[in-house]
């Protein structure tokens, strides 16, 4: 019987859970695997033949342990761990221990103090009878072929051989959907909330992820459980019907008028926004294909859409929270030059009762190094620092806004969401170290907020992993001035969350300090980025929430799943450990060449 059902169920991928080689969110070409790279995936290879041997385990057994995550970041810090950083589970030192079989550090369980909110969780609805997938055959093109690159066409195809279907679902699109959302979140990592933010289309029925699926799907997570483990956010388009500059789009009113209907009935807790997102207008371009029609926040799109949530939030008696990507230039004919993060710094000056989420810190694939210097960075460009020049040439960049007595300081409204940016710069333990560096200096310590824009990279497991392990060098606790690197009290950088004696006065001097001269984990900068910066500004105690949650329905799920918890051994027997995008020029490519088959402006960029 299980012979005749293999070509639709078939064997669990081998593939390492650390799996490093390029990959793709939908919205740029992966580029060619470096030979760091190749080099990081050969000694995982080899370290996890010898190892598993020693416990007695098939690889396929194996590669879901906490000592295969542990032999991942391992080989990360043999190939990259440099000047700047290195990959080591042992604090303030430079001996890695990930391979140390007593004490893997890669648990599945959450460290001391650690509480993650992942602010860019994404999923589809995936029912057949949806109405992106009926109305939208373009989308449904694309989409099938996204999916069937990443995780294998429908079974017994692929270019005349045969694949699986990575998830095990005979319909791809179901591998992106509600359950498999559950389960690479919930059960798969050790995330704690994920926030299931909104994709760009309207009208909202033809959206992948329709309001009403994501609040019932939001529903579905929370009902088992008397806390919040999954919220969301809408999306919205300002410029919808464009009829050219200086005329209100067509659809600006009946978006605006949607907006306001399902903020309160729907618990709308933020807002999406895509600049570079155009549309084929009324007239203005003929309606013919993709344009070039974008918007700012500071043209009269931007203004009128900040207002409105203004509005809308006042209304409801909740703080404005917008999101937007900036970045990562879509592949395809929108407007990419509006990803520019060059609008961010004016339109957080202007607006300083709304927070301000930048999704990808404006990250568009440079090689990550220290900021460049105010003289040498064009904010209009793309990039992490044209997101820092923009705060500081608008007086909002953190370093304005020091306290008396500390060394560093907050942005008072701007927040640097990293999705796709940790997961692009995680492999190179000196690139992820000045990523993190430069976001503490001009953005803040509590204004970095995770996000790993899974679960198109599978589950964000191995991302956690990755940043739990990082450690400044020597040189970049000194460049950066944080002499406890990532340790550091998010507070006050320049104090050591992991010693106790921080918190005995004369020490413990800032008002609100603990003073009790115990550690305080949950203080540290890593794990105010992984969850408790978003965790505060979403207005969630971390604490309370864990409470609830350990013995909710999720929760028991969750400890059947999981095997040998907290130890070598420790496994989610059922993971993929599969990425879902994909993975080749020559993938995405294929899809690209598909873009010229479709309908006029029915090919759509997969988002984030």
């Amino acid at each position: 019987m299980a012979e005749k059902y293999k070509k639709y169920y078939p064997d669990p991928s081998e593939t390492p859970p650390i799996d490093i080689m390029p990959a793709s969110n939908g919205e740029f070409m992966p580029p060619d695997p470096t030979p760091e790279q190749r080099k990081i995936m050969a000694l995982q290879n080899e370290k996890i033949e010898e190892v598993r041997r020693k416990f007695g385990m098939s690889r396929r057994q194996f590669v879901r342990t906490a000592a295969a995550y542990g032999i991942g970041v391992w080989a990360v810090d043999q190939v990259t761990g440099g000047k700047w950083g290195n990959y080591a589970f042992a604090q303030n030192t430079k001996t890695t221990k990930a391979c140390d079989l007593e004490n893997p550090g890669a648990q599945l369980a959450n460290m001391p103090g650690e509480f993650i909110l992942d602010t860019q969780g994404h999923a589809l609805d995936s029912d057949i009878n949806a109405k992106w997938r009926t109305q939208e055959p373009g989308f449904m093109q694309f989409l099938l072929l996204w999916t069937s690159q990443g995780m294998g066409d429908y079974p017994g195809y692929n270019e005349g051989g045969v694949r699986g279907t990575g998830g095990g679902e005979i319909d791809p699109v179901e591998n992106l959907g509600r359950y498999h959302y559950f389960k690479e979140i919930f059960l798969d990592s050790s995330e704690t909330v994920n926030l299931l933010t909104a994709l760009p289309k309207l009208p909202d029925e033809v959206n992948i992820t329709p309001m009403k699926w994501a609040a019932e799907t939001r529903d579905m997570i929370n009902g088992m459980t008397q806390s919040e483990r999954c919220f969301v956010h809408a999306f919205s388009q300002p410029n919808r019907g464009f009829q050219g500059h200086g005329k209100v789009p067509a659809y600006q009113q009946e978006d605006f008028d949607w907006m306001e209907s399902i903020a309160g009935p729907l618990d709308v807790r933020g807002w999406k926004l895509y600049c570079g997102w155009g549309d084929p207008g009324l007239g203005a371009i003929g309606g013919e294909g993709p344009s070039h029609n974008g918007w700012w926040f500071d043209d009269e799109n931007g203004l009128a859409i900040v207002e409105h949530i203004r509005r809308i939030q006042q209304k409801l008696n909740r703080p404005a929270v917008i999101c937007t990507h900036k970045g990562l230039a879509f592949n395809g004919t929108f407007d990419s030059a509006k990803f520019s993060p060059r609008d961010m710094g004016i339109i957080g000056s202007q607006f300083p009762d709304i927070t301000f989420f930048t999704y990808h810190s404006g990250y568009d694939g440079e090689h990550m190094k220290a900021y460049a210097g105010d003289e040498n960075v064009n904010s209009s460009n793309r990039g992490v620092d044209c997101f820092v020049k923009s705060l500081r040439e608008n007086g909002i960049d953190a370093t304005r806004f020091i306290p008396k007595g500390l060394e560093h300081g907050n942005s008072p409204n701007m927040y640097a969401e990293i999705g796709t940016t940790w997961w692009a710069n995680m492999s190179d333990a000196d690139r992820a170290t000045h990523l993190l560096g430069k976001l503490i200096t001009y953005v803040g310590p509590r204004r970095i907020v995770w996000g790993s824009d899974c679960i198109w990279y599978g589950n964000p497991q191995p991302q956690i992993v990755l940043l739990r392990a990082l450690q400044f060098s020597d040189e970049a606790k000194e460049f950066y001035n944080l002499p406890y690197g990532l340790d550091g009290d998010r507070w006050d950088p320049t104090k050591n969350a992991l010693d106790g004696s921080s918190y005995m006065l004369p020490h413990a001097a800032v008002a609100g300090w603990p003073t009790d001269g115990k550690a305080h984990p949950e203080r540290t900068i890593r794990n105010g980025i992984l969850g408790r910066n978003a965790a505060e500004h979403y207005g969630l105690d971390p604490d309370a929430v864990r409470n609830a949650m350990s013995c909710d329905e999720v929760q028991k799920i969750r400890d059947a799943y999981i095997l040998n918890p907290g130890t070598p051994k420790e496994t989610a027997p059922s993971a993929s450990n599969h990425i879902n995008g994909p993975r080749t020029r020559s993938e995405f490519l294929r899809f690209r060449k598909e873009e010229n088959t479709l309908e006029p402006n029915k090919f759509v960029r997969f988002p984030s």
